[in-house]
């Protein structure tokens, strides 16, 4: 039994408020830790900070004075993929639980002692940070357990920055990564992943359609592109409107 098989049959424990069973966090942690899987991270924060600085019509994305949150960050595979790149001011991390944001919060400060850390033990849902907080907001893998996803979005958008920018969904990499990783990981192969699809489907997911989203950015007025068909999964990425520009 793979770890998303055994995350699976933990299902008929979900709760909206405290998410999945802790067997099914332990296996979770468990992939996040795997060396494959920290090369994954670092592959996804590339498209991340490519996808993000276009949308912003920048080259690069300058996090050197940035508060980042890293929502639903889980042992902070992100945030550590990210720290990797470029230096960030502050990070904070979200997630339901306390002892994964100790873990994340260890891990980064032993690679980056000087970036400051900030833990919100909490919900996507009531995120506990004033408005226009956040220059950059990601998160990979949780959404599909937010269980209000308009409300999950407008809390987002609400600790957002006006510019600030947002990176959300879930994926395994690059289709290069991916190629890379076939080739190269001998615990990875067809049969393997087409079976972890197959799990995965059977883990609870309240996402909406492509067209509900842009709706909503569109309400909003916010710039945006949706990375749904470029093979490395389905991602928002989205720029709050600055409402003093003309």
């Amino acid at each position: 039994m793979n770890a998303t098989d055994k995350i699976a049959k933990t299902l008929d424990t979900f709760d909206t408020t405290r998410g999945l069973s802790g067997d099914a966090y332990s296996a979770f942690d468990k992939m996040s830790e795997s060396t494959w899987n920290k090369r994954m991270y670092d592959d996804i924060v590339q498209t991340l900070l490519e996808r993000c600085a276009a949308l912003a019509g920048r080259e690069t994305l300058d996090l050197s004075r940035a508060h980042v949150l890293d929502v639903g960050c889980g042992l902070g595979g992100m945030s550590v993929a990210l720290l990797k790149r470029t230096p960030v001011f502050e990070i904070a991390l979200l997630d339901l639980r306390d002892n994964a944001l100790q873990k994340a919060s260890h891990r980064i400060s032993a690679i980056a002692p000087k970036t400051n850390i900030t833990l919100y033990n909490a919900d996507v849902h009531a995120i506990p940070s004033e408005n226009d907080t956040f220059d950059l907001v990601f998160s990979r893998g949780s959404q599909r357990f937010w269980h209000d996803q308009y409300l999950a979005y407008k809390e987002l958008r609400r600790v957002m920055k006006p510019k600030g920018i947002a990176y959300i969904g879930g994926g395994r990499g690059s289709l290069l990564f991916q190629k890379q990783r076939a080739e190269s990981d001998d615990t990875w192969n067809p049969e393997h992943f087409g079976r972890d699809r197959q799990s995965q489907h059977r883990l609870p997911s309240f996402s909406l359609s492509d067209s509900a989203y842009r709706k909503l950015f569109e309400l909003w007025g916010d710039r945006f592109a949706i990375y749904a068909h470029e093979g490395d999964g389905r991602w928002f990425c989205w720029q709050k409107k600055d409402n003093n520009s003309a």
